[in-house]
């Protein structure tokens, strides 16, 4: 048995319930914006936009997509020290989420991961422009990621409701 599953098992994570319930899970899968924030050791951060999100069948891993050129920084920190932040958040609304995780390493992307960051990028698309932004603007500010993808996976180990209001901060329930 490896490591790594002894760890789990050994924790309760494979008995445990997912972090996400499956409407929080369709959520941060949605036309949101995803910004993805790390430290290195000395405590400074690392941030960068990121171009999608996948989440595992059984909710328990999550998958950030990232244009690498732009997320360099972000990926060392990851390999340096695997703490992440996510935040999910839809313009029109202020819904936002944040998800932390203490295990995220970069992975492989795949061809499905490109169909999901192309999907991702057109539900922001309709997001920004049902809100009044040329679909010129949103793509801008999303980015294209033409040139590849970083993937990075992650074990959410909190999520937390962020949405402006007096329960922002507090963990997310089902």
């Amino acid at each position: 048995m490896s490591r790594r599953r002894r760890g789990r098992l050994m924790s309760g994570y494979e008995h445990s319930p997912p972090v996400l319930d499956e409407e929080h899970a369709g959520f941060i899968q949605g036309g949101v914006s995803v910004v993805v924030a790390t430290r290195d050791a000395e405590l400074v951060p690392g941030v960068t936009r990121g171009c999608a999100c996948r989440v595992s069948p059984d909710r328990r891993r999550v998958t950030v997509l990232l244009e690498p050129e732009c997320a360099g920084q972000v990926l060392a920190d990851i390999e340096a020290n695997g703490l992440i932040a996510v935040v999910f958040s839809q313009p029109s609304t202020h819904r936002t989420i944040q998800l932390k995780g203490t295990d995220a390493r970069r992975t492989r992307a795949t061809i499905a991961d490109r169909q999901i960051a192309a999907r991702h990028v057109e539900a922001w698309v309709r997001e920004l422009t049902s809100i009044g932004y040329s679909s010129g603007l949103a793509r801008a500010i999303h980015g294209v990621a033409d040139r590849g993808l970083a993937a990075v996976t992650f074990t959410p180990t909190a999520a937390l409701q962020q949405t402006p209001a007096p329960d922002a901060g507090d963990t997310l329930r089902g």
